[in-house]
């Protein structure tokens, strides 16, 4: 129960951070099932890969900057994450923009 107060006094300190956690996490949850999802149907036999697409469509705009990065030089596992990151990293920027200032803190 300590770690959800945590959460709700720090996202208390914004002038929109309940909102922007709503939206944000929401998001962030979003790319955590698109990407279980695309790893558990491209492993199914007969599967061509296009479930990939997905997971390229959530993770957008960011994942269109990332197919210009050679990435066969790369080992495998580093090139499947950079997909979840790019999304994570934009659930992140989202949190920063829709939160707001910071209110004022009172005086003691």
């Amino acid at each position: 129960m300590r770690p959800i107060r945590a959460v709700k006094r720090y996202v208390a300190r914004y002038d929109r951070g309940t909102f922007a956690l709503a939206i944000a996490g929401f998001y962030a949850l979003l790319v955590v099932a698109a990407t279980i999802y695309v790893e558990i149907s491209t492993r199914q036999p007969g599967s061509q890969g296009l479930e990939a697409l997905v997971l390229f469509a959530v993770t957008a705009p960011a994942s269109q900057l990332l197919i210009f990065l050679p990435t066969a030089s790369l080992h495998p596992m580093i090139s499947h994450l950079m997909y979840p990151l790019a999304g994570l990293l934009q659930a992140w920027i989202l949190w920063l923009i829709a939160r707001g200032r910071r209110k004022s803190v009172r005086p003691a």
